[in-house]
Parts: structure tokens; C-alpha cells; sequence
């Protein structure tokens, strides 16, 4: 009897010991899987992390840049294929390009989309928290790329102060982001100051609204700084016109269609206008006339053949034929590609791509007009704000090429309208709705 009543106390210690063991490791487990979901939050520092790249090499895409901006998206990526498996499939098309983003052999590559739809696909699914996180880790983008600004040709912008002793004080020196051309350092800066503003706009903790405040205005001030008109005027014109969207929102929404579809109209008018070969820009500043003379000859060059037109004619082919026609003022070298995103796609992948370009366009900006105040309101002023200067800009400028820092901030942002439209009830909004 006492032999089988030890045995009883003993089986029933070692039950007790197992069941104790496996609910210390249910709670370390646990513990795990809170720490790995805070980290998630918090993934979209390694895009500011990505600019210490520029301190190990000088090129407008450092290998560590271009790292860890890879292991961002495929991280980013990962943490949804739990619920959707089709991600896994994007992380296997990232991985595919991965060598054409180290070694680009040409200028124009069809990885530039890749890149940008990857990205996009990563703000997908997201939690209006992440995204205010996200905004944040973008917005400090300001404040580590200050150690890496480099100054460059004249400031043209510097004509548009009438304060004579001011204009003469400040630097004459045009600057950029290391090797980042002039023209991508200011749509990076356009982009930042957007975000700041949108942040300053509904940031009720006073610390936080002064920081975003000032950021948006250092990456103003360093837009103008650039020397490009577009990134000094555009971001004005996208807060305007954001704000009367959004003070007229309920009338906005319910002709969110139309009011796309016109925008969409009115942009690709002003571009035809601006590149037109008798029109009145394309006559006045040599670098309207050189923005004019190339897209004329992407132009020509697309619809050579039927097969050009629909189907395109890939890489630098195009790019290379108008760069040997059209020259830079005052300059012995060509143009390399055609200062307009949608004439770029035209020439690489045909007016099939352009089509759904510009279809994509208006569902995005539909998205957004027809979710105004019905989700965070951070959330819709940043997407509506950033999309219309992204439109703006692509009108002006090939925004989709090369540099990959600036593929991943058009590919996340895009995301923005997409997510709006599967979360516009009313409970996700983390902040009411606000004038």
C-alpha cells in the first residue's frame, strides 16, 4: 500500500511539474509574440536607417541602402503571409530582382515598377496605427539625410525672393541628397513636408505637433533649396487644394468620380499645354524647351510601330535615340529620359500600361475622395495631399526611375487609398473626425 501511494504522490508531482512547464513555456512563448508584434510596429524604421548607407559609399543607391530597404519590404511582406499566402509569392518576385537593383544595367529597368508595386503591396493591411508610425519613421527621413546634403549648381529658386539682401545672403548653391539627382532630392523633400503638415494638422499632443511642424517646414524650406520649382510650388498647390477637399468633404465624396476623373483630365491637359510644340511653355525657359523637345521625341519614338506603341520597347532604348537628339542647354549631352512618368512608361512599356496607369490613378484618387472623414483623419489628409503632388509631379518628372529610396516612398504611399477603401467604417478611425 505504501508502495502504490508513493507512486501516486510521485506521478501526480510529475503532472504537476510537466503542466507547470508548459504553462511557463506557453508564457514565454507568449511573451515572445508580443515582443515580435511590437517590432512590427516599429519595421518602418529601417527606411530612415536605410540613408546610413550614404556614410559608406557616395552613390544615389548604396548597397546597405539598398539592403535594407530590401529587408524592409520583405519583412514587411512576411508579416502577412500568415493570412494571405500570396505574399509569399511577392517575397519570391523581390527576391528575383534582387540582383538588377544592385547591378541596374540600364537606366530604365522593368524592376523600377517591380520595386514600386512591392512596396505598395507592403502598406497593405496595415493598422492605422503603423500607419501613424509609419508617417513619423518617414518624416525622420528629414533629419538623417541633413548629414549627407551636398551642394550643386545655381539656385534658380532664389529669383523668386523680392528681398534683394536676403536673396544675395542666402546660400547661391542648389543642394541634393548626396548622388540623388536635384530633381529626386526635391520630390523626397516635397513628399516630407506633405507628411509633416498632415501630422502638425491632427496631432493633438502639443510636443509632438511643434516636432512635426518643424520638420515639415525644414523640409520646405529644403524643397525650395533644391531649386526646383515644382517641388517649391507643388506642395502649396496639394495643400490647398486638400484642404478644400476636405472642408467640402461630405460634397466631395459624393462626387468622388467625377471630381477624379476631372482632375485625371485637367492633369494630362496641362501636360500636352506644357509639351505642346507651339504651345506658350514650351517657348519660354531653355529648360521648358529641352522638357518639350524630349518628350516630342518620346513621343515619336513610341508610336514608330504598332508593336512599339501597344507593347513598348523596354530599357534605355528610347531614352538612348532622344538622348542623342535632344541636348541640355547650353550642352553637349543628352537628355537621358523623359522628365514625365507617363511618357516614360509609354516608350518602356507601351499605351497598354499607360491606360492602366492612368485607370489606377482614378480608382486611387476615387478611393480617397469617396473616404474623406470616414477613416483617420491623418490618414486621408496624407494620401490626398501626397497623391496629388505625386501626380503633379509625375507630370514634370520621370518619378519612377532609378533611385530606390524614392521607388519605396511612391510604392508605400500609394497603398493609402487601397487601404482606406477596405477600412472606412467608422470604427477604425483612431481620431474623430476634425476641421
Amino acid at each position: 500500500m505504501r508502495t502504490s501511494s508513493s507512486g501516486s504522490d510521485a506521478s501526480i508531482l510529475v503532472h504537476v511539474g510537466i503542466c507547470q512547464a508548459q504553462f511557463n513555456g506557453t508564457g514565454m512563448d507568449s511573451l515572445l509574440v508580443e515582443r515580435l508584434r511590437a517590432a512590427v510596429l516599429w519595421l518602418d524604421a529601417l527606411i530612415p536607417l536605410s540613408l546610413l548607407g550614404f556614410a559608406f559609399e557616395r552613390n544615389a543607391d548604396p548597397t546597405v541602402t539598398v539592403w535594407i530597404l530590401v529587408l524592409w519590404c520583405g519583412l514587411k511582406l512576411a508579416t502577412r503571409l500568415a493570412k494571405t499566402p500570396l505574399y509569399g509569392v511577392l517575397i519570391g518576385v523581390l527576391l528575383v530582382s534582387l540582383s538588377a537593383l544592385f547591378h541596374p544595367l540600364t537606366i530604365s529597368a522593368p524592376t523600377d515598377l517591380i520595386l514600386v508595386l512591392l512596396a505598395c503591396a507592403a502598406g497593405l493591411q496595415q493598422t492605422p496605427r503603423q500607419w501613424r508610425i509609419a508617417f513619423w519613421c518617414l518624416l525622420a527621413i528629414v533629419l538623417v539625410c541633413l548629414p549627407f546634403v551636398e551642394w550643386d549648381r545655381f539656385n534658380g529658386n532664389l529669383e523668386l525672393i523680392p528681398f534683394a539682401p536676403l536673396r544675395d545672403w542666402l546660400p547661391q548653391e542648389a543642394i541634393r541628397i548626396q548622388r540623388i539627382t536635384i530633381n529626386r532630392s526635391a520630390y523626397l523633400f516635397g513628399l516630407f513636408s506633405l507628411i509633416g503638415y498632415s501630422l502638425w494638422r491632427f496631432e493633438r499632443r502639443p510636443g509632438l505637433r511643434r516636432l512635426a511642424a518643424v520638420l515639415a517646414s525644414l523640409s520646405f524650406v529644403l524643397a525650395f533649396a533644391t531649386g526646383s520649382r515644382a517641388a517649391f510650388a507643388y506642395p502649396v498647390l496639394a495643400v490647398l487644394f486638400t484642404e478644400a477637399f476636405w472642408r467640402y468633404r461630405h460634397v466631395v465624396a459624393r462626387y468622388a468620380r467625377v471630381l477624379a476623373a476631372s482632375l485625371l483630365v485637367g492633369g494630362l491637359c496641362f501636360n500636352v499645354l506644357l509639351y505642346w510644340p507651339s504651345g506658350p511653355i514650351a517657348k519660354g525657359d531653355p529648360s521648358d524647351v529641352g522638357r518639350a523637345e524630349v518628350a516630342q521625341c518620346f513621343v515619336s519614338e513610341s508610336v514608330r510601330s504598332w508593336q512599339d506603341f501597344f507593347g513598348g520597347q523596354g530599357y534605355d532604348r528610347v531614352s538612348d535615340r532622344c538622348a542623342q537628339k535632344v541636348f541640355l542647354p547650353n550642352s553637349n549631352k543628352g537628355i537621358p529620359h523623359s522628365h514625365n512618368a507617363f511618357l516614360q512608361v509609354l516608350a518602356d512599356q507601351g499605351v497598354v500600361a499607360v491606360l492602366l496607369m492612368v485607370l489606377v490613378l482614378w480608382a486611387g484618387l476615387t478611393r480617397l475622395f469617396s473616404s474623406l472623414g470616414r477613416v483617420a483623419p491623418v490618414l486621408s489628409f496624407v494620401g490626398l495631399s501626397c497623391w496629388l503632388f505625386m501626380l503633379a509631379a509625375a507630370l514634370v518628372e520621370s518619378t519612377l526611375l532609378k533611385t530606390v529610396l524614392q521607388q519605396v516612398m511612391t510604392g508605400y504611399l500609394l497603398a493609402i487609398p487601397w487601404w482606406m477603401a477596405s477600412a472606412s467604417s467608422p470604427s477604425v478611425s483612431s481620431h474623430p473626425s476634425s476641421d
